[in-house]
């Protein structure tokens, strides 16, 4: 049986609350889910409420913090953090007071450049999670403005792009940090998917105790790179569909990567 090990909800920006991804991952035949929300702990309360409710289900509390390396985005997940944890909750709001304040000046850059789009709607797809760049995406490819959120940022959103503004950046150590000092492991997020320059590496030797090898956009030669290198520096293995909004057959497609119950055996050993 599987656990899929990288799930976005509301509290981010996913599409299904926290208590509907602990349902769905239960109806798909999951062994487990770990909700792994874009620098915030929003949703686990409600995630590890509902998981009571099925017996021998797994439920990993868990975040994914957005760091900044070379100029990149480096993304580290924490796995079992204390997510009641004074010092991870003051970090986190942190970040989400800055993600509300970005979303309005984008909002503004927009308008001025003649996009018909308000604050006050970005927020109703947000659903109650933190603001993001997803979200205003998402809003202008509703109103017409583009045929996918990718093509927004592409187009609009991205980095370098009109409406583009900078955001608070953490660095890869204090990213770390925070997740050792919520008793959580930091694990390097899709490494498949990191700028070109960036070498592996250089982040692990930074504190990282595990790597995510399966990921929904890694290709099979970049999970076997991925697991020896984790086996070369002793690194527990991970794996996850990271669902945003993907339906398939009308289901999500939570589930669709993930590590075995084995797998994540060794992970609890170690």
């Amino acid at each position: 049986m599987r656990i899929d090990m990288h799930v976005h909800s509301t509290a981010s920006d996913g599409v299904l609350k926290p208590s509907e991804i602990i349902d769905w991952a239960v109806q798909l035949r999951l062994k487990g889910v770990a909700i792994t929300d874009h620098d915030t702990v929003d949703g686990l309360e409600e995630a590890a409420q509902s998981a009571k409710a099925y017996k021998d289900f797994l439920f990993i509390p868990g975040i994914e913090f957005s760091t900044q390396f070379m100029d990149h985005e480096v993304h580290i997940l924490g796995y079992w953090i204390d997510y009641k944890d004074p010092g991870i909750i003051t970090l986190t709001e942190k970040i989400k007071d800055d993600r509300t304040q970005r979303g309005r000046r984008i909002i503004e850059k927009l308008k001025e450049l003649g996009y018909n789009i308000t604050f006050e709607e970005v927020l109703s797809v947000t659903k109650g999670g933190a603001v993001g760049r997803p979200h205003i995406g998402r809003l202008l490819v509703d109103k017409g403005y583009g045929r996918t959120i990718q093509e927004t940022f592409e187009t609009m959103l991205g980095k370098g792009k009109p409406a583009y503004i900078e955001r608070f950046k953490l660095s890869p150590e204090e990213a770390i940090s925070a997740i050792i000092k919520a008793k959580g492991v930091p694990v390097l997020a899709h490494p498949g998917l990191l700028n070109k320059r960036i070498d592996v590496i250089d982040i692990i030797q930074k504190g990282i105790k595990g790597i995510e090898v399966y990921h929904s956009k890694h290709e099979k030669s970049d999970s076997r790179r991925f697991l020896k290198i984790a086996r070369n520096y002793d690194l527990l293995v991970t794996g996850g569909s990271d669902f945003h909004d993907s339906f398939a057959s009308k289901r999500p497609t939570i589930g669709s990567e993930g590590v075995s119950v084995d797998e994540l055996h060794e992970f609890l050993n170690k």
